[in-house]
């Protein structure tokens, strides 16, 4: 079974709930799911951790470079393969993830179950998306969700539960990542920083937290200069 990093968007209440009920299903068939939602951290509870543990400004820069670091640098490169939502509007998070898992050398496998078509026709093979998310996957699926009660969304949704899981059992086992670019090098050398030696089922208890606070803070030169120069 496969080791898999679950890119969605995460931002209300429908979303979290939908990522949820795929995780369950995917783990019930034998994969191991990385859920940022549910294995990550949480925005407001992070910054407020950080403050606990020694911030006093701009916690709000240490939070976006955690976050990014957590997803970008370790969830993903400790993955086999990566299940995306492509579901419009597409998440600019998702899309940057499927980037770099390309880049990575991971399997991908994207998922529509959304009609509105802004970019085609529903009826053509990629069903109106863009193409450009899609061409970053090995397998693209279209599942409609029709689902009118229950029963009929249990139905429904069981049929994309085992189109992804056909399509992770032909996902290679996470293989060293070799890679000679120096952005990438510079996301593997802060999320070592962060995060080396701690294991994800520990990233959020207080000693995890506390010790990522300390070594934002011993680093603080080389954190400071993440991210984009902002003109």
């Amino acid at each position: 079974m496969s080791r898999v990093y679950f890119a969605a968007a995460l931002f209300n209440g429908r979303e979290n709930f939908f990522n949820l009920y795929l995780t369950g299903g995917l783990e019930k068939k034998g994969h191991t799911i990385l859920l940022p939602q549910r294995d990550g951290f949480e925005f407001n509870n992070l910054e407020f951790l950080l403050r606990q543990g020694g911030f006093r400004e701009n916690s709000k820069k240490a939070v976006e470079n955690i976050i990014y670091l957590l997803d970008i640098g370790y969830m993903i490169p400790s993955s086999d393969a990566i299940i995306a939502n492509l579901d419009e509007p597409i998440d600019e998070g998702v899309a940057i993830e499927l980037v770099y898992g390309r880049f990575m050398g991971k399997y991908l496998i994207g998922y529509r179950t959304d009609v509105k078509s802004p970019y085609g026709s529903f009826s053509e093979s990629l069903g109106g998306i863009h193409f450009f998310p899609a061409y970053q996957c090995d397998v693209f699926i279209r599942s409609d969700v029709f689902c009118k009660n229950t029963e009929g969304a249990d139905r429904e949704l069981g049929i994309l539960l085992d189109k992804i899981d056909e399509g992770l059992h032909n996902a290679p086992r996470s293989r060293e990542i070799t890679l000679d670019h120096p952005q990438i090098d510079k996301i593997f050398q802060g999320a070592t920083l962060l995060f080396g030696g701690i294991g994800l089922k520990d990233i959020n208890s207080p000693e995890s937290i506390q010790k990522i606070a300390n070594r934002y803070l011993g680093n603080r030169k080389f954190f400071d200069e993440y991210g984009p120069n902002v003109k």
